[in-house]
């Protein structure tokens, strides 16, 4: 299988979707198109060659033809066949990989702070089945309805094909259900859990699994160690009391669930890029 590789800011832009019906006995033409062509198929089978390379496309399934392939339908569909279609382009330069990736942990290549975007690296299947088929096939549905039509549908129609992107991102990772479940406690116990000195050993222990396992839970699921994810959740906190309260840093280190403001006050820093009362000053400003 082969991957599309591109970096996100910004999405690919879509141009144009729609949804169609291939008649029995009828085949997709051959042409070489300039920009990428996803087509889902909601029911039936449709046969396409791309590159030389042919493939069966059947309900759930999708394929992502790539801009300057050959393709065209090397044989004639057996029943009637439905399919959505949405074409779009990328706004950089994009790659094909052999290789996926495995987890969120690989796909963002830098954080972001106050001025610069947090930088991720897709890499989507070029073809691949839908699991969530009900979630993809509405997002279609949105983005092909014409009965709804307003002057800003254009740009809707955008927010919904970014949806679609992410989700098939998200898919190629293959995250199971158990993954999700203990990735969901963990998050759970950790919210509750946030003011006390607890240790992975303690998770493990309430959780029942070994600290690693639930380590690589959530980095497949969510690209954060437990331990990543407890500091962000406490610099959360923190930065609801700066806002909303006159608290000195001390209590709020405190009710953030760290003992130390020195080091309340370096950690805050290095992942807001500002310190503490800066930030208390910033949105002071903007109420």
């Amino acid at each position: 299988m082969s991957y599309i590789g591109f970096d996100i800011p910004p999405f690919p832009t879509f141009i144009k979707g729609g949804d169609a019906i291939f008649k029995k006995g009828s085949k997709h033409f051959k042409r070489i198109f300039t920009v990428f062509d996803l087509i889902y198929v909601q029911s039936g089978e449709l046969y396409i060659t791309e590159n030389s390379e042919p493939f069966t496309i059947k309900d759930g399934q999708f394929i992502i033809l790539t801009p300057g392939f050959e393709h065209y339908g090397h044989k004639s569909c057996k029943e009637d066949t439905r399919v959505f279609w949405c074409h779009f382009k990328m706004e950089g330069a994009f790659s094909l990989y052999r290789d996926g990736y495995e987890n969120w942990a690989e796909i963002q290549t830098r954080d972001g702070d106050f001025v610069v975007p947090p930088q991720f690296q897709f890499k989507i299947p070029a073809f691949g089945e839908c699991l969530h088929r009900d979630f993809v096939e509405k997002i279609f549905e949105n983005i092909t309805r014409l009965d709804h039509q307003t002057p800003d549908f254009p740009l809707r129609q955008q927010i919904y094909f970014q949806e679609i992107v992410l989700h098939l991102q998200k898919e190629s990772l293959k995250i199971s259900s158990a993954a999700e479940k203990v990735v969901e406690d963990t998050l759970r116990y950790i919210r509750k859990h946030y003011k006390e000195e607890k240790k992975m050993e303690d998770v493990a222990k309430e959780l029942h699994f070994h600290p690693d396992y639930i380590t690589r839970c959530m980095q497949k699921t969510m690209g954060v160690t437990p331990v990543q994810y407890l500091t962000q959740y406490r610099m959360e906190q923190a930065k609801r009391l700066l806002s909303t309260t006159d608290d000195k840093i001390s209590f709020i280190a405190k009710e953030s669930g760290i003992q130390d403001p020195a080091y309340f006050t370096k950690i805050f820093k290095r992942l807001e890029g500002v310190s503490p009362l800066e930030y208390r000053k910033i949105v002071s400003r903007k109420k």
